[in-house]
C-alpha cells in the first residue's frame, strides 16, 4: 500500500497502475510496475553526469575520486538550467527509491542511487545555503593549508559539506587554489555563495556600497553565463569584490571607526568640500552616530515624531560644518543610511 501524500504529480501520474477489489479501498501500487520506472530514471540521472561503473569508482585513488567529483559538479554547474534539471530528475529517482525499496531488484543499485543523492545534496548547499554566517572558519582555511602543504588535489566541493563560510576565508592561500586552473564553475559559484552571504550582512550596515557591490557581483555573473566573460576574468573580478570587502573592514579599524559608522563615514568624506572642518572627519561621523543612535526608538522608522527628532538631532551637529544651501541634501542621505541601518533596534544596530 502507498500513501501518495508528499509524491510529486509526476510519480503519481507515472505510476497509476494498481490493482484492488473492484475498486474498492485504498489503492494498491503496481511494484513491477514501480521498480522498471525506477531503473529507467537511474539510467537517466547518471546520463546527467555522464555516466559511471559503479565497480570503476570504487576501484579509484581518493585523489582519482576527487577528481571525478569535482569535474561532475563542475559541469553540473555550467548554467541554472542544469542544475535545476539534475535536482528535478534526481528528486524523481529519490521519490522512487522510497516507494520501492522493499523490494530486492531495487537493492542492487543502492550505492548508485546514494552517489547521485550525494551529488544533489552538494548542489543544493552551493545554489541554497543556509543564511548569512559572520563566523570564521578555521576548519576551511586548515584544509586549504594542509592542501597547500601537500601539493594535493583541492576538494572545493568537500567544503559545502561545511554550513559556515565566510567572507574572512578568502586570504591569499584561498585566491592562489581560486586562480588555480580547474573547476571553473564551482570556484564561481563558491565565490557568488561567498560574496553573497557577505552583501546580505553588510548591506544594512552600507546601503549605497552595499548597492554598489551588488550590482558589480550580477553584472560579472550575467556576462559569465552570456560567455561575455571567461571563467579567468570572471573569477578576477570576483575576488577584486571580495577584496575590496576586506578593504573596508581594514579601513574602519585604521581610521578608529566601529562598523557601523563606516558607512556615515565615506558619505560625509564623499561631501568633504562641503564639511567646514578643522579636524578629522571621524569627529564630526562620531558625533553624527552618537545623535542618530541617541534618539532611536522601538518602529521610529514609522513614527513622523521619531524621524523629526533625528532629523533635528544631525541637523545641529551638521549645522555650520555645511553649508546651508547643502546642508537639506545631506541630511536627507544621512537619514536615509539610519534607516537602513537602524531599522531594526533594537534587534540590530
Amino acid at each position: 500500500m502507498v500513501d501518495f501524500i508528499g509524491i510529486s504529480g509526476f510519480l503519481a501520474e507515472a505510476t497509476k497502475k494498481y490493482t484492488g477489489s473492484g475498486g474498492a479501498g485504498k489503492p494498491t501500487l503496481d511494484l513491477d510496475a514501480a521498480v522498471e520506472l525506477c531503473l529507467e530514471q537511474l539510467s537517466i540521472v547518471k546520463s546527467l553526469v555522464g555516466g559511471f561503473e559503479l565497480n570503476i569508482i570504487n576501484e579509484m585513488p581518493a585523489t582519482e575520486k576527487m577528481k571525478w567529483t569535482t569535474s561532475v559538479l563542475n559541469d553540473l554547474l555550467k548554467d541554472d538550467a542544469t542544475t535545476e534539471g539534475y535536482l528535478k530528475e534526481e528528486r524523481k529517482l529519490s521519490e522512487l527509491m522510497a516507494m520501492t525499496n522493499s523490494d530486492e531488484r531495487i537493492w542492487a543499485i543502492q550505492e548508485e542511487v546514494a552517489i547521485l543523492q550525494k551529488f544533489r545534496e552538494q548542489l543544493r548547499k552551493i545554489k541554497y545555503p543556509p543564511g548569512a554566517q559572520r563566523t570564521k572558519n578555521d576548519r576551511i582555511k586548515d584544509l586549504i593549508s594542509k592542501s597547500l602543504e601537500s601539493q594535493a588535489i583541492v576538494d572545493l566541493a568537500a567544503m559545502y559539506n561545511l554550513d559556515k563560510i565566510d567572507i574572512s576565508i578568502i586570504d591569499d592561500a584561498f585566491q592562489a587554489i581560486v586562480k588555480d586552473k580547474g573547476g571553473e564553475n564551482i570556484k564561481i559559484e563558491l565565490l557568488r555563495r561567498i560574496i553573497n552571504d557577505e552583501l546580505k550582512v553588510r548591506m544594512v550596515k552600507n546601503i549605497k556600497k552595499g548597492r554598489k557591490l551588488k550590482d558589480e557581483l550580477e553584472k560579472v555573473l550575467g556576462k559569465y553565463h552570456k560567455n561575455s566573460l571567461d571563467s579567468i576574468a570572471a573569477i578576477k573580478h570576483l575576488l577584486d569584490i571580495a577584496n575590496e570587502m576586506k578593504e573596508d573592514d581594514k579601513r574602519t579599524k585604521e581610521l578608529g571607526l566601529t562598523e557601523d559608522e563606516l558607512a556615515f563615514y565615506d558619505l560625509l568624506s564623499t561631501n568633504s568640500a562641503l564639511l567646514n572642518q578643522s579636524g578629522p572627519i571621524q569627529d564630526v561621523v562620531h558625533s553624527v552616530v552618537a545623535s542618530v543612535k541617541k534618539n532611536l526608538q522601538l518602529d521610529w522608522t514609522k513614527k513622523e515624531n521619531a524621524k523629526a527628532a533625528i532629523r533635528l538631532a544631525v541637523k545641529k551637529e551638521l549645522r555650520g560644518k555645511v553649508p546651508f544651501s547643502e546642508l537639506d541634501k545631506l541630511l536627507k542621505e544621512v537619514i536615509e543610511q539610519a534607516e537602513g541601518q537602524y531599522a531594526e533596534w533594537p534587534l540590530l544596530g
